[in-house]
């Protein structure tokens, strides 16, 4: 019934019409390897913005960075239009997965991407989105950034620990000044990620940060990061 719930819930979500949200973000390396992997944004609750997901950073800050990692970098609204042209995460997995599915198929349709190479990058409530997408379809995404992760409700990443798990890579940040409860949900990710379903995981609490906001280093660092999480597999 659940599942049956999650499914009409998408199909509703995906009847709006999408002329009524942002547009979306799109930032294709240039003379990149074909067919190129894909660095997807989850946006925080209300947090999304067309120009991209570092707020104050110019297009052509963002482009240097596709670049550098040879990935494209997409964006676009959450699944849940909250009425004032701000959006939220429906917090319902199979209904996200399946929207953000169906937005990734459908915005790089014109492009050459290998979708079996997908990283997410989320903040806030998409931080949580995040993880708990990967971990529970991981066929689908090889990793996840999680910046200060926090919801409207629980988290709800998968428990039971499959062998794909083992190669997936997630790197999990936030201010050590933060709220503790986006502190607290760090830190728990980064445990069961580790500890209960055996991935690669690196957590790091930026000492003196206070604010509910990106890492300070992000504009320099992740091409490291996502770079990790979409390195092509190893063949044996």
């Amino acid at each position: 019934m659940k599942h049956l719930f999650a499914t009409v819930l998408f199909f509703l979500l995906v009847a709006v019409s999408e002329a009524a949200k942002p547009k979306p973000f799109m930032f294709v390396p240039k003379d990149a390897t074909e067919p190129m992997p894909v660095a997807l944004w989850l946006q925080g609750y209300r947090g999304y913005s067309p120009l991209g997901p570092m707020p104050g950073e110019a297009a052509e800050s963002m482009q240097k960075l596709a670049d550098a990692l040879g990935a494209v970098i997409l964006g676009f609204p959450a699944t849940t239009d909250l009425g004032d042209d701000t959006q939220q995460w429906s917090e319902e997995p199979v209904a996200d997965h399946a929207y953000i599915q169906d937005r990734l198929k459908t915005l790089t349709a014109g492009l050459k991407v290998d979708l079996t190479r997908v990283g997410l990058f989320g903040f806030s409530q998409g931080a949580m989105v995040a993880a708990d997408l990967a971990t529970l379809y991981p066929e689908s995404y090889r990793g996840a950034i999680l910046m200060s992760p926090g919801g409207m409700g629980a988290p709800k990443a998968a428990e039971r620990r499959l062998p794909v798990h083992a190669t997936q890579v997630y790197f999990c940040f936030c201010g050590a000044e933060e709220h503790q409860g986006n502190v607290g949900l760090t830190k728990a990710y980064a445990q069961h990620l580790e500890k209960g379903l055996g991935a690669h995981v690196t957590l790091k609490l930026y000492e003196g940060v206070s604010k509910h906001t990106r890492p300070p280093d992000f504009m320099t660092q992740f091409p490291t990061w996502m770079g990790a999480i979409l390195k092509p597999e190893e063949k044996h």
